[in-house]
């Protein structure tokens, strides 16, 4: 299994637009940014860092130019990127139960050569850091040898106390595999599939894990209407779900439980969109992180995340393009393109930055890596691409940039060019 190499240059990019992603909305006008493996300088004028690195490659990257960090999907299944057309879509559960019927047709055959085309395209896309939740390990080879910084999510589920044993066990194992590849780039880490999957002493023991490694733990969380009505009160559409497949007829958790037991963790709640406030206000308090993924949630449950909810409760949120199972594509301009106009009750002049952090800034904190900005000493992943025209308004730049930007002209991860 090869592992990732690439030769490094000194080089100065000078774009018409750099857009730090500081948080202050800070856009350089033919500015410059000098690097290697990481950011060294950032300038107002390519003349200062020409003169200061002499030895450094320098290029203007044109009319109309952007310069802004590499962009970061924060939760993505890249096990199921063969799926087209043969899941279901428009309700939670028969999607469900489409995915529980051909997940073995779904990751079989040459699984490994599909994800490598996937990553492939998400380079393009402008993609250098990737959340990927593995449930049996097969995008591991392609996930070590790929460019991108990938947090690998090792996945654990299992609800039926008679098979608890063989569950840790698998697990036990894919957890050690990753570990012997564990880098600067490649990153294990753990995922609770859900509350209402995954039993309670499966969740303490990846709870423990995370802890113990300082690990990163992503969770499924009330990414549907079955799923509240099943931890709240065991019924709704999930109790025919889990007794014709489990056997169950009784939620083993509560909501209050599951979070509880999350405490301490560097939790990163995906979805959402049935949680109820004082859910988020207990992952606030507990320095927790949201993940949602608008094309995802749509296809599969009808609703979107309240973002304006999370933002007044001071919470930063991150959007994702899930997997290729319940998306069309892993674009992350496409999912924010489409977030924009799903939000149309949310103010143009602030959503279209906010969402750009989502996919920069904000995913980088919650995975606790040095990117997502344009800032000295942070690796220098960075992405470049022309807008159609110039713009008279900076404030319109994060609005132009999503709503023009489909592939990248320049990817470059730790320095280097892909």
């Amino acid at each position: 299994m090869q592992t990732k190499t690439a030769s490094l240059q000194m080089k100065i990019l000078s774009a018409d637009y750099i857009l730090l992603m500081d948080g202050e909305k800070t856009v350089l006008r033919k500015g410059a940014v000098a690097f290697e493996k990481e950011i060294l300088e950032i300038a107002h004028s390519s003349e200062q860092l020409t003169q200061k690195y002499p030895q450094a490659s320098f290029e203007y990257l044109g009319d109309n130019s952007v310069l802004m960090p590499a962009l970061i999907n924060a939760h993505t299944h890249l096990e199921f990127s063969s799926n087209k057309t043969t899941l279901t879509y428009g309700n939670f559960i028969e999607w469900l139960t489409s995915v529980m019927e051909n997940r073995e047709k779904l990751s079989s055959g040459n699984i490994e050569s599909v994800i490598e085309k996937i990553l492939k395209e998400m380079l393009r896309y402008g993609t250098a850091t990737i959340g990927a939740i593995s449930s049996f390990g097969k995008d591991l080879t392609p996930c070590v040898s790929t460019p991108q910084k990938i947090v690998y999510f090792n996945e654990l589920l299992g609800s039926r106390e008679e098979f608890l044993n063989e569950s840790e066990a698998d697990f036990d194992r894919r957890l050690e595999r990753t570990m012997r590849f564990k880098s600067d780039s490649f990153i294990p880490a753990v995922s609770v599939h859900s509350a209402y999957s995954t039993h309670p002493k499966l969740v303490n023991k990846a709870v423990s894990i995370a802890k113990k490694y300082d690990m990163p733990i992503a969770v499924h969380f009330m990414e549907s209407k079955g799923e509240r009505g099943w931890l709240d009160k065991s019924n709704g559409e999930f109790k025919a779900f889990f007794k014709k497949f489990f056997g169950i007829e009784k939620s083993l958790t509560t909501t209050a439980e599951f979070l509880e037991k999350f405490e301490g963790a560097r939790a990163i709640f995906v979805h959402c969109l049935y949680a109820k406030e004082e859910e988020l206000e207990k992952m606030k308090y507990q320095n927790a992180h949201i993940v949602h993924c608008p094309i995802s949630n749509r296809l599969l449950s009808s609703r979107i995340f309240d973002i304006e909810k999370a933002k007044n409760l001071n919470m930063d949120f991150i959007t994702a393009t899930d997997g290729l199972s319940s998306n069309f594509c892993l674009n992350l301009f496409n999912e924010l393109r489409c977030t924009l106009f799903m939000h149309y009750d949310l103010s143009l002049k602030v959503l279209p930055y906010d969402l750009l952090e989502s996919v920069t800034k904000n995913p980088a904190i919650a995975l606790g890596l040095p990117v997502g900005q344009i800032i000295q000493g942070y690796s220098a992943d960075l992405i470049s691409f022309n807008l159609p025209d110039t713009l008279e308004n900076d404030e319109a730049l994060a609005l132009q940039i999503i709503l023009h930007t489909n592939k990248v002209e320049r990817i470059y991860i730790n320095g280097v060019e892909y």
